[in-house]
């Protein structure tokens, strides 16, 4: 049973289903506990942030309550397929981490950074990287969330490094294209200027 009855309350149990159907202009479907043959009602808004568009066959990891009329449905949605799987060994963001990275040691070496400014980038990194972190770990379980704006800002401040660190490895606002505009604008912006430090066509 993934109802369990306390009283007048009901006990709340996460289950693993699978996506029967998905309808997408619609936004719901059905799921299907293993081994059960109730079908259970998700919504699109059942969904937690930065998961990807549902597609029938998923993996879902989800509370079942009592929906319409007593029908089950379900509640904080998980896509375990993309969600669990770890992270491929290279993809654009790391690689675009590797490259500001690169850039910011190639100044260093060249002695055109000073050594607060690069102090900087990594003190901002490593925020920009607790922060994505954070809000990753805050809308799997409900918490507090970090503003998408607060993170642009913190990317822009020096952490863009850390911020294209953590998108790849959590899977974090990756398929959000709003937001991914505002992270090229970031890197675009720290690729020009630490290009042009090493250049020598920007002095501190």
């Amino acid at each position: 049973m993934h109802l369990l009855p306390m009283g007048r309350k009901v006990r709340i149990v996460r289950n693993e289903a699978e996506l029967l159907s998905w309808n997408d202009e619609r936004g719901f479907g059905f799921a299907r506990l293993p081994g059960g043959t109730e079908r259970i009602f998700v919504h699109a808004r059942s969904f937690l942030p930065d998961m990807p568009r549902p597609q029938p066959g998923d993996r879902l990891d989800l509370e079942v309550v009592p929906g319409k009329g007593g029908k089950p449905a379900a509640r904080d949605v998980r896509i375990l397929h993309s969600d669990e799987l770890p992270a491929s060994p290279l993809s654009l963001h790391l690689a675009t981490a590797a490259i500001l990275t690169l850039l910011l040691q190639v100044d260093i070496m060249l002695d055109r950074m000073p050594g607060l400014v690069a102090s900087i980038y990594v003190l901002m990194g490593g925020l920009s990287l607790f922060a994505y972190s954070w809000d990753k770990q805050a809308a799997i379980i409900g918490a507090w969330r970090v503003r998408e704006r607060d993170l642009q800002i913190l990317d822009f401040l020096g952490g863009v490094i850390g911020g294209l660190i953590a998108q790849h490895m959590m899977r974090h606002k990756r398929n959000k294209n709003s937001f991914q505009n505002g992270t090229l604008a970031a890197v675009v912006f720290h690729a020009a200027l630490l290009g042009a430090i090493g250049l020598g066509l920007f002095h501190f």
